[in-house]
């Protein structure tokens, strides 16, 4: 499959931090889950990996003699069944068969086409090992690409899932995966449904964000190739401040720039900016992917940053350095000489406009038996209200029903009553109403829905939307 245009004009140094990582794991065999924040770029790396292969060879390490990057797409899958999920593997196999060996080449397009409308599972399953076993024969370590794997985890069946960790285990030598996702595994509607594979993802994360700033520049170039006269070094350089480096606000940022006629003094370009709905919808969803522990985090910075406190603002960075260190992997914030900002002016202006900035994260003091919301106590809570947070609070991300919640938070003399879905959805909807920045769409409280029955699940940082 020849290299299109689009991806040879990226340079061989696109992404060199994030290749270099994601190339050592793979030089060890290891699967890893690439993730970021809306419009971070992730698509455009991950087709950079599997269309320009030639670059990704040079990061890896001298005992990995040949790697093939197959790009799988499981997000159009038109039936969710295991024969599918088989089919489209070896489909995107025979979509790069090009890049092989001869035999190879004849193979892979000879399984491919005997088993396109095979509804047989065993059938499909069988042409796709008998594939793995021909690059483990040719000693070619295999790498499955999947972009937006959340989604396909959010559709697929337990079977589907168990299925991929199978054939991972089978040819642990040869094959691992990269999978893209939007919020890491955590975060996933049902954690609990990825099984073996959730600890495949979750333990080498590839966290996506700003740019470095020769590939901002490759951006702007690449967004302004008939822009007469191009962009000044002045325009490039507000274009990155303005932007931080991310990606889709720097595209963003380059369409205004071409689209409009009579330039403003850089000086005006924050202001206009903020009131482009493009501009606007870009930071909503930076945003929204953040978690209210992390918005809250943002939210104070911006404050220290615009008061330039030096020693609170120090104390502050001490105190949440984790979590600022967590930002910046995220294109969210950086640590400058001055201590640590948000990461572009467009981003910090418009965290001054948002109600509601973020509560921070639910913890329960052990000694006082006192609940806080970030640095803020919850109190007027009644004993019931407070009896069911702090269960939460000590069991987080499990998913409760609705029965074991009554058994282990209410008193006994109340069970012996009989409780009903009711009397716990009232407890529910009032510590919602405390604890949540908008009660319609729970962040901490979160229902689930199951059979038998469903119930609840606690986030205590506040789970990104």
């Amino acid at each position: 499959m020849a290299t299109s245009r689009s991806w040879s004009a990226y340079p061989v140094t696109y992404r060199a931090r994030e290749l270099e990582l994601l190339a050592g794991w793979v030089s060890a065999g290891e699967s890893s889950s690439v993730v970021g924040l809306s419009g971070c770029g992730r698509s455009n790396l991950l087709g950079f990996l599997c269309h320009r292969p030639e670059v990704f060879q040079t990061y890896l390490l001298a005992q990995v003699s040949d790697v093939v990057l197959i790009p799988v797409d499981l997000n159009n899958l038109p039936n969710n069944d295991l024969s599918t999920l088989y089919r489209i593997i070896l489909r995107s196999f025979y979509r790069v068969c090009d890049r092989f060996e001869p035999d190879l080449q004849q193979k892979t397009t000879a399984l491919y086409l005997e088993t396109r409308a095979e509804q047989d599972p065993f059938l499909a399953q069988s042409a796709l090992q008998e594939l793995l076993l021909l690059f483990q024969s040719h000693r070619i370590q295999v790498v499955l690409v999947f972009n937006r794997f959340d989604r396909f985890c959010e559709m697929a069946t337990l079977q589907m899932i168990n299925t991929l960790r199978g054939l991972r285990d089978d040819f642990k030598d040869t094959l691992c995966y990269i999978a893209g996702m939007t919020q890491e595994v955590a975060y996933l509607p049902d954690p609990t449904n990825l099984g073996d594979m959730y600890e495949l993802l979750d333990n080498y994360v590839c966290w996506l964000g700003a740019m470095e700033d020769a590939d901002s520049r490759n951006l702007i170039a690449r967004a302004t190739p008939t822009a007469t006269p191009p962009p000044t070094d002045a325009d490039i350089a507000t274009m990155i401040a303005l932007t931080g480096g991310y990606p889709a606000l720097l595209r963003a940022v380059c369409h205004w720039w071409l689209t409009t006629k009579n330039k403003p003094n850089h000086a005006q370009w924050a202001d206009l900016l903020l009131a482009e709905r493009s501009i606007q919808h870009r930071l909503a969803k930076m945003w929204a992917g953040l978690t209210q522990e992390e918005q809250f985090i943002v939210s104070e910075l911006q404050k220290l940053q615009q008061i330039d406190v030096g020693n609170c603002l120090e104390d502050f960075s001490q105190q949440h350095h984790y979590l600022l260190a967590r930002l910046a992997e995220k294109g969210v914030c950086y640590q400058a000489e001055q201590g640590w900002r948000v990461a572009g002016d467009l981003l910090a202006n418009y965290v001054t406009t948002i109600k509601g900035r973020g509560r921070g994260k639910m913890w329960l003091d052990e000694d006082t038996g006192e609940i806080y919301q970030g640095e803020t106590p919850l109190e007027n809570l009644a004993a019931l209200e407070r009896s069911v947070l702090s269960f939460l609070i000590k069991h987080p991300r499990q998913r409760h029903t609705k029965t074991d919640l009554i058994i282990s938070t209410w008193p006994d003399e109340l069970r012996q009553q009989g409780v009903t879905d009711n009397s716990l959805y009232q407890v529910i909807l009032t510590l919602r109403k405390a604890i949540e920045p908008d009660p319609g769409e729970p962040s901490y409280l979160v229902t689930w829905r199951g059979k038998p029955e469903g119930g609840y699940q606690f986030f205590p940082e506040g789970r990104p939307r």
